[in-house]
């Protein structure tokens, strides 16, 4: 035997579904009090009927008397779970005085109550039967008859179960049994379950429901309400062209006369390109390098000539290329001498990869061999001397020198641009042609390195005259409220042309063609203070009145507040 036990919210689909797929022929069904099973006595009448073709032997065990009357009328065995014995068809007398016989109240199909037409009920014969008063026979033929109740469900079926149940499972219940799917929730059903009282605990949720509700209303009222406000105005098209001249020289703008105000804008720059040689040639170069020249012989500063010699321990000797001025020695408290230096570039005295060398400690200057100075004056070179060589080895070419010097000027104009867009005002206007880039130095190195590649060194100065746009505008607004008084610019497009510059002079001459919309002048914050706490239906008469209104929009959340907040945080102006 097997015992299944329904959750109070299981309905009387769930339930056959349960048994129907239970493998044990007899089944226990415990139900609980209020359960949903007892809103109709259909719902017993299906189990019994379902159960029944299924070849099942069900009983109910139940702590509800409703739930156990249902049970005996419906011919299914019942008990509760506290006393002994079974109660229903099958029992015995004694069994059945354990508990009392309840029948249901039924919903008379002429709509009177069950009070009125009062059916006492006796327990049952040996032989089945019902011993009725005799003022039952009335109410017996105006009640629906349990075989039409039943005829009337046999029909009702729905479309789909979640269990099973249905067109799509009617050949598929246990047995071969065909299952169809019943509403247990009948409302037109007879109501055979005892009224329920509201307790205190529900009106005390209710209650408890009901002061949330005002209290978030408040706090949604107080802290979260906003209005959001949107004003569209009537657009007047307005245009205006002519000739104009920015001057650096020219303070203000004077749209009357043509003048802006400019101002001139300038970037340096320099750069080193590197290049490949094409040619080829018998070279012989010297090395190169720098040397760090010492006075540790006076305070006096020491003058040296271009082409001085500097002589290595094994007999190289390496010349400055420029003129040096060797700075005296300091001299400490107790008159010692401490040695002075100065770096100077240095050149190998005859060519050939023999004279790249270094680091070298200590070379001495042969002009000084006879004079006191001698021991007091040298050299180091701390980091070796390069470029000795002679042989064959690439050069540039003329026609190489020339795309070497025009690539590099174009990548000097190229960075000198880029690098200019981000260097003035932003409210600046430089229009296309308004710029000018003068190229400086340009030198060629056309002494190769080891792969061949010879260098160009280039500066450049780029010049640009520009004018402030956003002052344009204003004078433009100026012109446009000589004929439209306390109006704004809604939109407004510039459109350049014909442009000249005059670098020597500062100046850049252009057309200009504007056009845009005029629309009343409104500021929102200033608007917003005559807004502030007022009543929708006061606030919508306020901005009735604004000229040149096109339409106008309120929104207040919450939804059920008919006033703007007076907290400016919470109102919010936009004007289209």
């Amino acid at each position: 035997m097997k015992k299944i036990v329904v959750e109070k919210a299981d309905g009387i689909a769930e339930v056959i579904d349960q048994i129907l797929n239970e493998q044990e022929d007899r089944v226990v069904i415990v139900i609980p009090r209020s359960s949903a099973l007892v809103r109709s006595m259909s719902n017993f009448r299906l189990l019994k009927r379902e159960t029944d073709a299924a070849g099942k032997e069900v009983s109910i065990e139940s702590v509800d008397e409703t739930v156990l009357a249902f049970a005996k009328e419906c011919g299914m065995p019942a008990s509760h779970p506290l006393w002994r014995g079974v109660q229903g068809a099958e029992a015995t007398d004694g069994e059945n005085k354990r508990m009392s016989d309840i029948i249901p109240k039924s919903r008379m199909s002429n709509g009177t109550t069950a009070s009125s037409k009062k059916k006492r009920v006796e327990p049952e014969s040996e032989e089945g039967e019902i011993e009725e008063d005799e003022d039952t026979e009335d109410a017996e033929e105006e009640a629906p008859s349990i075989t039409s109740i039943e005829e009337e469900e046999e029909e009702a079926v729905f479309s789909s179960s979640p269990k099973g149940y249905g067109p799509s499972a009617a050949h598929g219940g246990r047995n071969g049994h065909t299952v169809k799917r019943y509403d247990d929730e009948d409302e037109d059903d007879e109501d055979n379950g005892p009224r329920r009282r509201i307790g205190g605990r529900v009106w005390t949720v209710i209650a408890i429901i009901i002061v949330l509700a005002l209290g978030g209303a408040y706090i949604a009222s107080a802290y979260f309400s906003h209005a959001n406000i949107t004003i569209t105005f009537k657009k007047t098209p307005w245009t205006w062209q002519g000739n104009l001249t920015v001057d650096k020289s020219a303070s203000t703008d004077d749209i009357a006369n043509g003048v802006l105000a400019g101002q001139v804008f300038t970037s340096n720059k320099n750069i080193t390109d590197t290049y490949k040689a094409s040619g080829q040639q018998n070279v012989s170069l010297k090395a190169t390098g720098m040397i760090t020249i010492y006075n540790d012989y006076s305070t006096k500063p020491q003058e040296l000539v271009a082409t001085t010699r500097f002589l290595t321990p094994d007999g190289k000797i390496f010349r400055i290329t420029n003129n040096v001025s060797v700075p005296g020695a300091t001299q400490g408290a107790n008159g010692s001498l401490r040695a002075s230096s100065i770096t100077a570039p240095i050149v190998a005295d005859q060519a050939g990869p023999n004279y790249n060398i270094g680091p070298v400690a200590k070379l001495t200057i042969p002009g000084f061999q006879k004079d006191p100075q001698y021991n007091y004056f040298w050299g180091t070179i701390t980091a070796s001397t390069t470029g000795g060589f002679t042989g064959m080895r690439a050069v540039p070419t003329v026609a190489d020198i020339a795309a070497a010097e025009a690539s590099t000027t174009a990548d000097l104009q190229a960075s000198l641009q880029g690098g200019f867009n981000g260097s003035y005002p932003n409210n600046f206007k430089i229009l296309d042609g308004a710029t000018q880039i003068t190229t400086g130095k340009l030198t060629v190195n056309t002494t190769t390195d080891d792969q061949g590649n010879f260098t160009v060194f280039a500066t450049a100065t780029l010049s640009a005259i520009g004018f402030d746009e956003t002052a344009l505008k204003s004078a433009l607004l100026a012109v446009a409220q000589g004929t439209e008084a306390s109006s704004t610019f809604a939109d407004m497009n510039l459109n350049y042309g014909s442009v000249s510059a005059n670098f020597p002079k500062g100046q850049v001459s252009f057309s200009l063609s504007a056009q845009g919309d005029l629309e009343p002048a409104l500021s929102p914050v200033d608007f917003e203070q005559q807004l502030l706490g007022k009543d929708t239906a006061d606030a919508r008469t306020v901005i009735a009145a604004l000229p040149q209104l096109a339409s106008a929009e309120i929104s207040v959340w919450p939804s059920w507040l008919s006033t703007i907040p007076n907290d400016p945080a919470k109102v919010h102006i936009s004007i289209n």
